[in-house]
């Protein structure tokens, strides 16, 4: 597998856990039935594991769940399991492949400034993968799902994520938590967190999938934007705290009163699709005096956001 992407969580270990990290790395490349870690602590053992999936989406075929480990005099044997062949894997990967080569010939144009191609990434992730539903599957939580089958759940999607930045040599970060869904429900949700020119901010691609074909939700948002509904131990992560690269900051869609909104909905009314995040306590009676022209009012109360679909032609 290549391993030309961000490598945040490998960033974060001693000398001692990298030298593990890079030991699980060059056995799961080779298929090795055992690889030995050294001594390390058999309770950080779990977390150079986990390291080395999220920092490396191409380790689809390692299955982290089932993985044994030993205590010997040397320190810690592990026996990975594997869900694929060499073969399958080998196949797998020039498929995965070809989508980032198809992404990276009709989106990315030379010269690109790295807000463009995240936006990129974001768009086709939208109009080519689908929110998996239905049996739960080992595939929908890793990149086959995304990018060979087109249909994941949020791991699969942030992984797929990463792979991406990677190839546009943007940083990312796999992030994991809770989110709570508009019912109220919480469950285990993973999103990123991406690098732009020294500025990191929240990206949860599922989520805005989830809303529709231009949602805009959850791109780049500050830490205590995306806690609204999302929930994570920003001990472990770098603090998103600019709004530098927010979309609706980029692209001046953020309105301040009720009569700044009237003048955004008057110039967007021409797109079949347009958002707007709004810095005052939204009020549907404000539809009446703002102007929107028939169609379709999709209100964010966690983001504060309205997004609009005409009936323009």
């Amino acid at each position: 597998m290549e391993h030309q992407g961000a490598r945040y969580y490998y960033s974060r270990l001693t000398d001692r856990e990298k030298s593990a990290y890079d030991a699980l790395c060059k056995g799961l490349d080779c298929f090795a039935s055992s690889v030995s870690l050294g001594r390390i602590s058999p309770t950080r053992m779990q977390s150079i594991v986990e390291s080395v999936v999220y920092d490396n989406p191409g380790y689809f075929y390692f299955d982290q769940r089932r993985i044994a480990a030993m205590q010997t005099l040397s320190g810690i044997t592990v026996k990975p399991e594997y869900c694929n062949t060499p073969g399958e894997v080998r196949l797998l990967w020039k498929q995965i492949q070809a989508q980032l080569d198809a992404f990276m010939h009709t989106r990315i144009r030379p010269g690109m400034p790295p807000l463009a191609r995240q936006i990129e990434a974001h768009r086709w992730m939208q109009q080519h993968i689908r929110i998996a539903d239905g049996a739960d599957t080992r595939e929908q939580h890793s990149v086959v799902g995304a990018l060979v089958q087109g249909s994941c759940v949020c791991e699969g999607f942030a992984h797929a994520y990463k792979l991406l930045c990677d190839r546009l040599h943007l940083a990312s970060i796999l992030v994991t938590g809770t989110a709570r869904r508009p019912d109220g429900v919480v469950e285990p949700h993973a999103w990123n967190i991406t690098r732009l020119e020294g500025s990191t901010a929240h990206i949860d691609v599922t989520w805005d999938t989830a809303l529709g074909s231009g949602a805009y939700d959850y791109f780049n948002l500050t830490d205590a934007e995306i806690r609204a509904d999302h929930c994570f131990d920003g001990g472990l992560y770098p603090p998103c705290t600019e709004k530098r690269f927010d979309y609706f900051t980029s692209n001046r869609l953020v309105a301040k009163d009720p009569a700044q909104l009237g003048r955004l909905i008057a110039a967007q009314a021409h797109k079949a699709c347009f958002s707007v995040k709004l810095a005052f306590p939204w009020d549907a009676s404000l539809l009446d005096t703002c102007g929107f022209p028939v169609g379709r009012i999709r209100y964010n109360q966690a983001q504060n956001v309205l997004f609009f679909q005409t009936d323009t032609p």
